[in-house]
């Protein structure tokens, strides 16, 4: 009772003070009043919430909004391409962007799995037998490929045989340590297994393994496992395999899988790989590695990976062939069937011109030479197409659309003469293997131009499988030289170290106790280095040019003046002797030029001095980049004038301790034969602007005059009695009928700090022009430690008159 009046007291006190309002003046305060005051409240904390939404954070979810309703498509640049030019002076491209394709399968939509495999199966046999990629296949690679293909093991493996190294049993006798077995292994046996494996695989057999294989891969429901990858690394295969995990499967030696039905939390039960992944730097790969520990539908089954235009085009041609024959649901036979396009590199002449092309890799990144130099111009800029959508409709409204134009790549036009390339290529290639050299380089050079009209190396590589240089095999005894020769010592050795090779140091490289590998081109990674202008070396006396032309640009000397040579000369506590025994007595100094006399050149350096001759050979370039238009350029050595000792200075008269690149040697010569103006080198021609359709040629850049008109006159006469007086030079560049100027060198090759003797031990060069009175082109030839002979007349210069010859002939330089 006392509850009820109080309520009815508070209910008369609220109803007097409502009362004093007039709008308030016939309410009633009862259950009605407070179940409306309730909803009153509601409804005004509702409009103060719309209206911090809709005012006060309007800009903030709008753009949330805007994001989720906004989709972006990238419309990619089409990279330029490289042309060079023929005879004609017509471009020709060197360079292709095609589109490969991988193709895959969505069980989801297959209802006869069995015609579908049957459909598909001679279309992945062409892939896998006939045209992998841009290569046409072999018999052994199809069978090889088909291995791939099914995880399966057809031919029979071959043992890893190693040779370790020697031993001294003494008189000169040495016993070869090669792995057991060797001996006694029968080859002829293996070679036959293989082949009767090979004629025995016919298109029938390898039908009935891929539609196996297509089989286990294609089905509906959920992956039984999920790929995780191919690892080389034996640690971390054994590190793996110790951890014992049962949602991991290992198969055919470096295949891993997860399985996730094993997994019971993704978080916990997955540290222990993800720990492992990480320690050998696997981890960072992985885009979204929590998704291979969930179980996924199968809707995605790749079946060819780069598949060829060819293949593709089949494939489309297959699924509009079978467009009308439809399943119980009326969705086309083949319509799981899908293609997914990427662009890739293709270079159409393999390893033509590949030291100066470079390559751009599956990522689309650049390496070496004129790709990776001229990248940014090459690449171009990728657009963008930005537009609202619907998830039920797609994108919505017309002008609802931003797009971003897509700017593709320029091409560069280099100066480069591909018959002139490709016939040095083959002369340096048949050079290269009967010298046994570690390489061979050629290079022309307009002096006048300053153009770089060819660029040689051997051995090179071919960019369409770069991938193909890092390939190991076992050293074996067929290789014996590699670490028995000393002179082999620039040739990459690899041991395996921690699961991985790595380079052997000189004590691995003789230890017999440790298995060693070698490339399968013998020089590895090396190929991919432009030797004309990445490597230099020590010249010798093509250099003596540079000094004899400085004594008479000075006037310090002039070629008829005499001068006493006694065979060497004692500098400090250094002997510097000549090579040759014409060098004694009193003689001009176009004699010491001819005859190749160190003793001369010091003659010739006591009387201009140490500042004259680097303030000229700074001028000449040497110590510094050209900055040709080509990625990886090395700007070699040059001691510098206030550290230089007397003993150096002198050798550097004559090519020793001073480092330089054939590219720096042929634009220091152009002074001596082009009137005295260094030019600076070039390798473009111009380079073509997509976006505006204008040619912008190169323009010839004249740095400086270094040399007076006559002492480069002098110079040409020079290199013409060098090769017409000097007996050996004379056998091997002299050319009947024509005025050929040249000068040889032999540069010892220094190693742990003292200079090598015999052959394998030196680089020989060979400088020559064509011809002495109209020098239209300068060559510079380069072996990298023949060791057939150790003369640079020898080797390099007998490279010169075949390239000298072919020169002649193909240019029409007349007599």
């Amino acid at each position: 009772m006392i509850n009820y009046y109080r309520r009815k007291n508070i209910h008369e006190s609220i109803e007097n003070r409502l009362h004093r309002f007039r709008i308030f003046q016939n309410l009633k305060v009862n259950r009605e009043f407070y179940l409306l005051a309730f909803f009153l409240f509601l409804f005004l904390i509702i409009i103060i919430r719309l209206f911090f939404l809709q005012v006060i954070n309007h800009n903030t979810y709008e753009g949330l909004l805007s994001e989720q309703h906004v989709s972006e498509s990238t419309l990619k640049a089409k990279r330029g391409d490289i042309y060079a030019h023929d005879k004609s002076a017509n471009p020709v491209k060197l360079t292709e962007n095609i589109t490969t394709y991988n193709v895959f399968v969505d069980p989801k939509f297959i209802r006869d799995k069995k015609k579908f495999i049957d459909i598909i199966t001679p279309v992945v046999y062409q892939h896998l037998c006939e045209l992998y990629g841009m290569q046409k296949v072999t018999p052994l690679e199809c069978v090889q490929n088909v291995e791939s293909f099914t995880e399966q093991n057809f031919l029979p493996k071959a043992p890893e045989f190693f040779y370790y190294g020697h031993v001294d049993m003494g008189s000169g006798v040495f016993n070869d340590i090669i792995s057991s077995g060797y001996n006694t292994f029968d080859w002829t046996e293996y070679n036959n297994q293989i082949q009767q494996i090979i004629s025995g695989f016919n298109s029938g057999v390898a039908y009935g393994l891929i539609k196996s294989k297509l089989d286990q891969h294609i089905y509906i429901g959920l992956k039984k496992k999920n790929y995780l990858g191919f690892f080389y690394n034996t640690n971390f295969l054994e590190e793996l395999k110790k951890l014992n995990l049962n949602y991991v499967s290992i198969e055919n030696t470096n295949y891993v899988y997860v399985l996730p039905e094993e997994i019971r939390n993704t978080t916990k039960d997955t540290i222990g790989l993800r720990t492992l992944l990480d320690r050998y730097g696997y981890l960072q790969n992985f885009k979204n590695i929590d998704k291979v520990f969930v179980i996924q539908e199968n809707r995605y089954v790749k079946i060819i990976s780069d598949a060829n235009p060819l293949i593709a085009q089949q494939i489309k041609q297959l699924k509009l062939k079978y467009y009308q024959e439809r399943n119980s649901d009326r969705i086309p036979i083949l319509h799981g069937l899908g293609l997914e396009p990427y662009t890739r590199r293709y270079y159409e002449y393999g390893s033509f011109l590949s030291n100066v092309l470079g390559f751009v890799d599956k990522n689309s990144t650049a390496f070496y030479g004129i790709e990776q130099y001229f990248d940014s111009v090459l690449r171009g800029k990728d657009g963008k197409i930005i537009g609202r959508s619907s998830s039920w409709i797609g994108n919505v409204g017309a002008n609802e659309f931003q797009i971003e134009d897509v700017e593709n790549g320029n091409d560069v036009y280099i100066t480069v003469d591909i018959g002139m390339q490709k016939e040095i290529e083959t002369i340096i290639k048949g050079f290269y293997e009967s010298l046994k050299a570690d390489s061979v380089s050629v290079l022309v050079f307009d002096p006048f131009e300053g153009q770089i009209i060819a660029s040689a190396n051997y051995p090179s590589f071919n960019p369409n499988g770069y991938n193909n240089i890092f390939e190991k095999q076992p050293l074996g005894i067929e290789q014996k030289d590699v670490i028995n020769d000393i002179t082999y010592i620039d040739i990459p050795v690899y041991i395996i170290t921690g699961g991985e090779y790595k380079l052997a140091t000189t004590i691995e490289r003789n230890d017999i106790t440790i298995p060693k590998y070698i490339a399968k081109n013998i020089n590895g990674p090396q190929v991919f280095v432009d030797k004309n202008i990445s490597m230099p070396y020590e010249p010798g006396s093509i250099f003596k040019a540079f000094t004899v032309g400085i004594g008479l640009d000075t006037d310090e000397i002039r070629f008829y003046d005499f001068y006493n040579d006694p065979g060497e000369v004692k500098v400090g506590q250094f002997t510097i002797k000549n090579a040759s025994k014409d060098c004694m007595g009193d003689h001009t100094f176009l004699h010491g030029f001819v005859w190749s006399c160190n003793v001369g050149m010091v003659r010739i350096a006591q009387k201009i001095g140490k500042d004259t001759f680097y303030n000229y050979i700074d001028k000449l370039g040497f110590g510094k980049l050209t900055n040709i238009e080509l990625a990886g350029e090395s700007e070699g050595y040059v001691e510098g004038i206030s550290t230089v000792s007397d003993a150096r200075f002198f050798n550097n008269t004559f090519g020793q301790g001073l480092l330089a690149t054939p590219l720096q040697i042929a634009a220091a010569y152009a002074p001596l034969v082009n009137g005295g103006y260094y030019v600076k080198p070039t390798i473009i021609k111009g380079i073509y602007n997509k976006k505006t359709a204008i040619y912008y040629p190169n323009q010839k850049k004249i740095i400086r005059q270094i040399f007076r008109p006559e002492t480069a006159e002098a110079l040409k006469i020079g290199m013409l009695n060098v090769v017409q007086q000097n007996r050996e030079v004379t056998n091997v560049a002299y050319i009947s009928g024509f005025t050929i100027g040249g000068k040889s060198g032999t540069s010892q090759i220094s190693y742990k700090g003292k200079y090598q003797q015999g052959n394998g031990r030196t680089n020989g060069s060979f400088v020559g022009l064509l011809t002495q009175e109209n020098p239209k082109y300068i060559v510079i030839v380069q072996v990298r430690r023949p060791r057939q002979t150790l003369w640079g007349f020898e080797t390099a210069g007998k490279i010169f008159k075949d390239v000298a010859k072919f020169l002649i002939n193909y240019s029409l330089i007349e007599k």
